[in-house]
């Protein structure tokens, strides 16, 4: 069956690239299907980035196809060196980043395992991130050949970033209502972890409960932004797809939101309330009635005692927070001895061992990272890592600046992208949201997408000008 669906994917991806993309997101989990080809130990997810990178060199490289996303007319090439010189801050911090961690594997006390971390969280991400920015410029060439302008023509309402939307809100709408299910019933929820000790979270597909927050917040402002484009800014006559998706999107909306509650993930709670805090902020109109409405909510927490357990929980005061203190000043002692290399890929449980404290006189486990995305990539990649990793956010966050000077008005699909990762980072403060296979390839996949959305609002901005 892995066989034959590999084969039925190739094949899509080859004759229908956009629906390849499409299959590609809305199958994110399937990291969880893991085989190996000989003695190389790999997923489906993982095969499937393969064969779209794949695909994607042999078309546009190769057989310099005239298909609809891949290079029609031979300007990819130099769109690309464009955006590289257009945006160098960002790209030399990705190189900075990506060499860290090509380093990494070499420092690292298991080289095997950290060849597995450094093609599936940092290569293949950026090579799918490369893909993304060349399929949706190419696409966008299209459109300007084809159509005329001010023409309006219906069929491209859905481009490949909404596709992309799409096929990530269908799943995580999928994602929201298995993680409800659970809770109801504890199906697929491992008993020794959770709910032996009456603890009960849900942990959807992934089985730990903190997966769920991690997918699901970051997908929140996405939906937002498919339920206003279908339903008010595409100004005119809606069809039944475009009814189906803002519908679904809402049921997401709503469904994540009991879905990260069951999950009990305060960190992607907080995250959520900060990306679509800041949304409204950027909206001129909800700019100070929001910061007014937080100004108070935070009075409230800190004042009034029926808050107490949530204030706890907030400024880690809880036993899990205890926890994380613990592992972070664990962290921290083990790179004060080794602040430059660190421990590499794939090593920080063996390196972190003679460093391992208690909590309270109790025995806690040694966990795969230390709880906070910063320390995460340091402790992985070394100083060179992290300072990559803090340039390739400040880069992203200089272009969405450049944008919000121009135009600060919503709905604008780069002011959701950037809600998402604004999620991400703030989430990342108490866990590692990039650690994994769906959600390294969700954190380049909204870089992608903002670098380019950005471009586009550009080259309006400048035809208007």
């Amino acid at each position: 069956m892995i066989i034959l669906f590999i084969i039925f994917f190739t094949l899509i991806t080859f004759y229908r690239p956009r629906l390849g993309l499409f299959f590609l997101f809305l199958l994110l989990p399937t990291y969880l299907i893991r085989f190996s080809i000989g003695p190389i130990p790999t997923n489906l997810l993982e095969i499937m980035v393969i064969i779209t990178i794949l695909v994607f060199s042999i078309k546009y490289l190769v057989l310099r196809t005239k298909s609809l996303i891949f290079d029609p007319f031979g300007q990819a090439q130099d769109k690309l060196r464009s955006l590289i010189f257009s945006h160098r801050s960002l790209f030399l911090a990705s190189a900075i980043f990506l060499t860290a961690a090509t380093i990494s594997v070499f420092t690292s006390a298991d080289i095997r395992s950290a060849l597995g971390e450094w093609k599936a969280f940092y290569i293949e991400p950026f090579l799918l991130f490369l893909v993304i920015i060349l399929s949706i410029n190419n696409e966008q060439l299209t459109l300007r050949h084809e159509l005329r302008p001010n023409a309006n023509n219906k069929k491209v309402i859905f481009n490949l970033q909404s596709s992309i939307l799409i096929s990530l809100t269908l799943l995580a709408l999928v994602t929201s209502l298995l993680a409800i299910y659970q809770h109801f019933t504890g199906w697929m929820v491992p008993w020794a972890f959770w709910e032996n000790r009456n603890t009960f979270r849900v942990t959807g597909w992934y089985g730990f409960p903190n997966g769920v927050g991690l997918f699901l917040a970051p997908l929140v402002p996405l939906a937002l932004y498919l339920i206003y484009q279908n339903f008010n800014a595409l100004k005119q006559k809606l069809t039944i797809t475009n009814w189906l998706v803002a519908i679904c999107s809402l049921l997401f909306v709503i469904c994540s939101l009991f879905a990260i509650f069951f999950a009990k993930s305060t960190g992607a709670i907080v995250g959520l309330a900060t990306g679509l805090g800041l949304l409204l902020i950027f909206n001129k109109k909800t700019r100070w009635p929001i910061i007014i409405a937080g100004v108070f909510s935070l009075i409230c927490l800190i004042c009034f005692p029926q808050f107490k357990n949530i204030k706890q929980e907030i400024f880690m005061q809880d036993r899990s927070g205890q926890i994380r203190i613990a592992i972070w000043k664990e962290t921290l002692n083990f790179l004060s001895d080794h602040p430059i290399a660190c421990a590499g890929l794939a090593s920080y449980q063996d390196k972190i061992t003679p460093y391992h404290t208690t909590v309270n006189g109790e025995g806690i486990e040694i966990f795969h990272h230390p709880h906070n995305i910063f320390l995460t990539m340091w402790v992985n990649l070394g100083i060179l890592g992290l300072i990559g990793f803090v340039w390739i956010l400040v880069s992203i966050f200089q272009i969405q600046y450049s944008i919000f000077k121009k135009n600060d008005k919503l709905p604008t699909l780069n002011y959701f992208l950037i809600s998402s990762l604004v999620i991400i980072i703030v989430t990342g403060l108490v866990d590692s949201p990039y650690i994994k296979n769906d959600l390294a390839i969700l954190f380049w996949s909204l870089l992608g997408m903002i670098l380019i959305d950005s471009s586009i609002s550009n080259e309006k901005k400048t035809k208007i000008t």
